[in-house]
């Protein structure tokens, strides 16, 4: 069957190109003629699997020295300092734009799967899972970083994003609640799971294991811990790895930012991760706050060792400063094994009765596998506020540079501050700006959207 290019350019309300147009499908020479050609749509891995950005500078996770701020672009800077808008009405706020553009081509595929003619290299029933998971991926980011977080008093009148479901290019959409939004990712996903493999081909593939592991997300952010606590159950049942860092090494010295054998930074190689989606760039240089380095044990967590170095790859002593070394630089809005084990633990110990005892057996087959092996002593206690306290600490070594350490302080309600040449910004906790602005340029195009409210 030939490789087939795309020519459908639609004109969409979410739109942030200058000409108020937005490639939706790859560009090309010839239009999908079956459903093995819509399944091609999705394999389109720097569009499908592209996006997830603004958290990645406000998050706690890192620091950006006074000194480096003169080098240092505005619209990150807005974010670092957590401002009312992070881009200009002549800018391009790539996350809203890379994720309706996800959904749009899913959007495609599911409009037209049931009456194109059927190939013979893609299952059919499979392609439209991927369409599916896709589509709720896509908003469930997109409702976290430009909505409220949820609240089940509030859902059903705060504004969420807008809910595009089909292809139509003459339509404005105004908002749909956060409810609305919630609705259709949990209807989505339980649609796509009996059409989905286990596993996948790719890590930028949906399967089972990921669809599992989205649900549980999903309630555990709803706050439903026991359905949260299911579905994350069955996603490790499908895939738990977990790579032990007691087989990694430094290549030189004991400094990672020389190098670190036994570790694939590669995302898509990366045994831990179950989807991939990341913004397809990486900082050469990234610097991690003192709040997070001080929540490590230096001596036993191999997590500072191979992943933090407090020196260049030349040597040279950063002043009590650190450096992200061997992963980080890409930051990451997919699902990993790690992160669907702590919501896991979470869930089991926020529920009215919790399950210490498998949480306390879920949480050390994690550490085992990120603290020295010699002096290795799994974590005890019978006080479950305890227990919990040490999964959250864990989510916050674990998930560093991740979405869900942002969605973390966002909905675990915390407070942020920084300093900048003297000047001290503060996040509160429930403040208007842990709600990103919806880009101007699309507010210019679509009268029936509605700005979120601003301001720290």
């Amino acid at each position: 069957m030939k490789r087939f290019i795309y020519i459908l350019v639609l004109a969409v309300m979410f739109a942030s190109c200058d000409d108020g147009y937005v490639d939706v499908l790859p560009k090309g020479k010839t239009i999908p003629e079956n459903t093995d050609d819509l399944a091609l749509m999705l394999n389109y891995t720097n569009d499908i699997n592209s996006g997830g950005m603004n958290f990645s500078s406000q998050a706690d996770d890192i620091m950006i020295p006074d000194s480096k701020i003169p080098f240092t672009g505005v619209s990150e800077m807005n974010a670092y300092t957590w401002q009312d808008f992070l881009f200009t009405d002549a800018e391009q706020d790539e996350d809203w734009v890379n994720f309706y553009r996800i959904i749009s081509r899913a959007n495609f595929v599911l409009q037209n799967i049931d009456t194109y003619e059927q190939g013979i290299e893609y299952d059919v029933n499979y392609t439209k899972g991927r369409a599916l998971f896709i589509r709720a991926h896509s908003y469930m980011y997109l409702i976290n970083g430009y909505a409220k977080h949820y609240n089940v008093s509030s859902a059903s009148s705060d504004l969420g994003v807008p809910l595009l479901l089909e292809m139509n290019i003459n339509a404005k959409e105004a908002r749909s609640t956060v409810q609305q939004v919630y609705d259709q990712i949990i209807t989505d996903l339980e649609a796509a799971i009996p059409l989905l493999t286990e596993t996948s081909k790719h890590r930028t593939w949906a399967n089972k294991a990921a669809a599992y592991a989205l649900l549980g997300r999903v309630y555990l952010y709803q706050e439903k811990y026991e359905l949260s606590q299911q579905n994350s159950k069955k996603s490790l049942d499908i895939y738990s790895t977990i790579k032990d860092y007691n087989t990694l090494s430094f290549m030189s010295g004991k400094n990672a930012a020389k190098g670190v054998m036994g570790y694939d930074s590669n995302k898509m190689n990366n045994v831990e991760n179950i989807y991939v989606q990341e913004p397809g760039w990486y900082r050469t240089e990234l610097w991690l706050s003192n709040e997070l380095i001080s929540t490590f044990d230096k001596d036993k967590d191999l997590r500072y060792w191979y992943f933090t170095s407090d020196s260049t790859s030349t040597g040279e002593y950063l002043n009590g400063l650190h450096l992200v070394a061997t992963d980080g630089q890409v930051a990451f809005a997919g699902i990993k094994s790690t992160e669907v084990l702590l919501n896991y633990c979470e869930a089991l110990m926020k529920q009215a009765t919790p399950n210490r005892t498998e949480a306390l057996t879920y949480l050390n087959k994690l550490r085992v596998n990120r603290f020295v092996a010699a002096s290795y002593a799994d974590f005890a206690s019978t006080d479950n506020a305890v227990v919990l306290d040490e999964i959250m600490q864990e989510r916050r070594r674990e998930l560093r540079l991740t979405a869900y350490r942002w969605f973390d302080m966002k909905r675990l309600g915390l407070t942020a501050s920084r300093t900048v040449n003297g000047k001290t910004f503060t996040l509160k906790a429930g403040s208007n700006n842990y709600v990103w602005a919806i880009p101007l340029n699309v507010m210019a195009l679509n009268d029936l959207l509605e700005q979120n409210p601003r301001g720290l």
